[in-house]
């Protein structure tokens, strides 16, 4: 993979990370349980190694957690930053970028963190999920 794209994809990182570390705290029951059935779904699709519906499903989770940040000049941060990188990463359908292994590590734990509403947990989750950091042992 190209440093490039890679550096794009952690910028995304380090920005969904920050919104998933507002956001965490501040969702209701409701929300909350919106976005675990979202991620019990690309976890499904982990499993399958499916990368066209994980992309599709994963960049819309991102979409929904910032549409639930409280902190709207994140959100418009975030929002603009997505719709200025996310064209260039095809990178999250490309099956050699997508380590399955790692993603059944990460995004169970990324789940598990915003059922529980621990918010460092999730954001330390994001981050990996986006290169930023090494999967736990």
């Amino acid at each position: 993979m190209r440093p490039r794209r890679i550096h794009l994809f952690q910028t995304l990182g380090a920005l969904i990370g920050g919104v998933t570390r507002v956001t965490v705290p501040s969702l209701g029951d409701a929300e909350r349980a919106s976005l675990v059935a979202e991620m019990d779904v690309i976890v499904r699709l982990i499993g399958r190694a499916d990368p066209v519906g994980y992309a599709e499903h994963s960049w819309r989770l991102m979409d929904h957690l910032v549409a639930c940040c409280p902190n709207r000049i994140l959100v418009t941060t975030a929002r603009d930053a997505l719709a200025l990188l996310s064209p260039q990463l095809s990178v999250t359908a490309e099956t050699e970028w997508l380590d399955w292994a790692e993603l059944g590590v990460d995004f169970p734990i990324l789940r598990n963190a915003v059922a529980e509403g621990d918010a460092i947990a999730a954001e330390l989750a994001v981050e990996r999920l986006f290169g930023m950091a090494a999967s736990p042992a």
